[in-house]
């Protein structure tokens, strides 16, 4: 009988500490997942599809991001923002515990052909694009969508040539300069 009460008092006593315990919580069990944040660099407004799924718009030169990814293969998409038009895609392995980074840029190029008689330098506003020697071609990639103004100028800076160009589909543009 002794035995018995003393087993009785232990199952009450292990009963009020579960008890106690429970009344702590439940603790939040940590799954580890991956993040990815997306970089929008092609020149238009996207919007952002995994697995054919939306998941937000991102507007030029704006970046979002997507927490709570489960290990696995995740279809990435970029459409442009109103029409539907595919910008990019990419199938991407996540693994847990990382960070990726996917940068949607347009596949649109421009080739350059210098007839010019001399070495220019190509620039798209402020920056540089680089040198086309005469008679010869250069070819500018991922060229953002929208309208580019490109100058063409001399060593001592002198502006030779102007254009704009529509960039409006991953296609390969050309300007030729001539004297």
């Amino acid at each position: 009988m002794k035995l018995i009460k003393k087993i009785h008092k232990v199952g009450i006593f292990a009963l009020i500490c579960m008890f106690l315990l429970g009344l702590g919580g439940c603790k939040k069990i940590d799954v580890p997942q991956a993040s990815v944040n997306i970089i929008n660099e092609c020149g238009v407004a996207i919007d952002f599809f995994i697995d054919g799924e939306f998941k937000f718009s991102l507007e030029y030169e704006t970046t979002g991001s997507i927490e709570n990814l489960a290990d696995g293969t995740y279809l990435f998409e970029a459409r442009r923002t109103g029409s539907g038009v595919f910008v990019a895609q990419e199938s991407i392995f996540v693994r847990i515990n990382a960070i990726y980074t996917w940068t949607v840029l347009s596949s649109a190029s421009i080739k350059v052909i210098n007839n010019y008689g001399e070495t220019l330098s190509i620039y798209n506003g402020d920056i540089n694009l680089g040198s086309v020697s005469d008679q010869s071609d250069a070819i500018v990639d991922n060229v953002p969508y929208g309208d580019q103004t490109l100058e063409a100028k001399k060593s001592d800076e002198t502006i030779v040539a102007t254009t704009t160009i529509s960039v409006l589909a991953d296609n390969t543009y050309e300007w030729t300069i001539n004297k």
